[in-house]
């Protein structure tokens, strides 16, 4: 039997390993969009709902917006706090930097397509609030997209703090080292 993460016969990793796969069976995806075009259907079934949902939409952009900020501010953390030897350490990995930056560059692109497809939907509501598929597409979309950036900043919060108790772990590390070389 195959250990986890180990390639196939063929040489291939499995599809869960994949980037994909990292994306689609992730929580904050396979919770966070199901439950966005959830929370979606009553601007289908209510047209009371239905005539807020202009406001709702601005408002979900703000918060999409929002969410964008604090994963750039997450960002900026690290940058300060990460330590030349945490630094020559992620060099030593087959995706180095670009690899610890990808998480966040999927939150930040959700958020901004969140962001974008809800104020696009605002500004269309007027012709399209007699639809039903459409209210439907307009707010199911943005609101699963916020789901699911929510979700990642979440996940992006745990990493973020992970990485810096690993560099500062690191830092010490490399402290000790020194001296141990000053001593011999």
């Amino acid at each position: 039997m195959a250990t986890v993460g180990t390639p196939n016969p063929q040489g291939r990793r499995p599809w869960r390993y994949s980037t994909l796969g990292a994306i689609l069976l992730s929580p904050d995806f396979y919770i966070g969009v199901p439950l966005g075009l959830v929370c979606s259907l009553p601007v289908v079934f209510s047209r009371t709902v239905a005539s807020s949902a202009q406001t709702v939409l601005l408002g979900m952009s703000a918060i999409s917006g929002a969410l964008v900020a604090l994963v750039l501010t997450a960002v900026s953390v690290l940058v300060v706090v990460v330590t030349p030897a945490f630094g020559k350490f992620i060099d030593q990995t087959p995706s180095g930097l670009s690899g610890l930056m990808r998480p966040y560059r999927w939150v930040i692109g959700i958020c901004a397509i969140s962001c974008a497809v809800s104020v696009v939907a605002a500004l269309s509501w007027p012709w399209i609030q007699s639809i039903w598929l459409l209210r439907l597409v307009a707010v199911g979309l943005p609101l699963a997209t916020l789901m699911w950036g929510l979700g990642g900043c979440l996940q992006i919060i745990g990493l973020t703090t992970k990485i810096i108790d690993q560099s500062r772990q690191v830092s010490e590390l490399d402290e000790r080292a020194q001296k141990l070389r000053q001593r011999a």
